[in-house]
C-alpha cells in the first residue's frame, strides 16, 4: 500500500525526489509512474539483476536460469540441481 501511496504522491505533486527502500521484494519498480532512475534499494533487489561492478543491467531471465543451473542444493530439496 505504501508503494502505491508514493506513487499517487509522484503523479499529482511531482515532488518525489528519491524513493529510498529497504524493501528487496521489487514492488517499488512495480510503480510504472516513478522512474527507476529514482529508486534506490539500499540492500539490493531481487527484481532485477546486474553487474556489480560497472552497472550494467542483464536479462533477469538469464540470471535466472544460470543460478539455477549452477547453484549447490546443499540439503538435497531439488533433485534437478547439482549436488556438487
Amino acid at each position: 500500500l505504501a508503494h502505491r501511496f508514493l506513487e499517487v504522491l509522484h503523479q499529482r505533486t511531482g515532488k518525489l525526489t528519491r524513493l529510498y527502500t529497504q524493501n528487496i521484494d521489487g514492488l517499488d519498480f512495480q510503480c510504472e509512474s516513478i522512474p527507476a532512475s529514482k529508486i534506490v534499494p539500499v540492500h539490493g533487489t531481487i527484481g532485477k539483476a546486474g553487474c556489480e561492478a560497472c552497472g550494467a543491467d542483464t536479462d533477469f531471465g538469464a540470471f535466472c536460469a544460470l543460478v539455477r543451473a549452477n547453484i549447490k542444493d546443499l540439503y538435497r530439496m531439488d533433485p534437478a540441481a547439482p549436488a556438487e
